[in-house]
């Protein structure tokens, strides 16, 4: 698990538990609880406490690490696509464990997401201070309901990069504020019994990353596969990292 992934905007994924409870909208087609599911687990059973991970697979990003230290190149690790790491039900002290890991770790930009917003600060190590360096901060907004609150309680975190995935868009998200937000990921949903993404959706948001300076990255329009709809919007491909601003 990790060392190479289907996400288009990271190099790594890395997982410190596996599993989750399903909270919103975004998550009822859930990709992780269906894989979960085929490999025959139940943790996404909001009764079974999430399970740590192996240590073959924690020493897994000081690999990553010295591999970006050779290369002089840094890489990315997103944690995580098989468990939220604000999760109230965290194996116990397995969060501590994952900073540390993050401090030990200083050539991978790790990028943190959730859709427990309101947990973030309380979830933050006592030495957050203006945020590590390499800690991408981020939050999921699918919809108007659930997202712009996310995107509001992100802003007030101090971090190296925030970042908004608006990955399943389920809604327009109309002309959101997003000051204090660097970059912006928009997709659809993939798989079977995916809700369907208005293009126009889409190009809002983009247009509204351009009109704030926010960097914009076009995952895909989504369908029962995830390439069914293709990476294009208006005809062309759309990925920008942070601190890259749209002409």
């Amino acid at each position: 698990m990790g060392d190479t992934t289907g996400i288009s905007w990271t190099d790594h994924t890395f997982n410190p538990w596996w599993g989750c409870t399903k909270i919103a909208p975004g998550c009822d087609n859930c990709y992780a609880a269906t894989f979960d599911a085929r490999t025959g687990g139940d943790y996404w059973n909001p009764k079974v406490a999430p399970r740590r991970t192996k240590a073959a697979n924690w020493r897994k990003p000081r690999k990553w690490n010295e591999i970006a230290e050779i290369s002089n190149r840094r890489r990315r690790v997103f944690c995580g696509s098989m468990m939220d790491w604000c999760d109230n039900n965290a194996p116990p002290g397995a969060r501590a464990e994952l900073f540390e890991l993050i401090k030990q770790t200083p050539m991978l930009d790790w990028q943190l997401l959730t859709k427990r917003a309101t947990r973030i600060r309380e979830c933050l190590p006592a030495d957050w201070g203006d945020g590590y360096p390499n800690v991408w901060l981020g939050v999921t907004a699918e919809d108007v309901e659930f997202g712009i609150p996310r995107i509001d309680a992100v802003r007030e975190i101090p971090a190296a990069v925030r970042f908004v995935s608006a990955e399943p868009l389920l809604d327009d998200l109309g002309a959101p504020d997003l000051s204090g937000i660097d970059w912006v990921i928009i997709g659809g949903e993939s798989g079977p019994g995916f809700r369907a993404m208005e293009p126009a959706w889409a190009q809002s948001l983009r247009d509204t990353c351009f009109s704030q300076s926010v960097a914009v990255w076009f995952k895909q329009h989504g369908g029962r596969t995830s390439d069914k709809g293709g990476c294009l919007i208006d005809g062309e491909e759309l990925k920008q990292w942070p601190l890259e601003r749209a002409a």
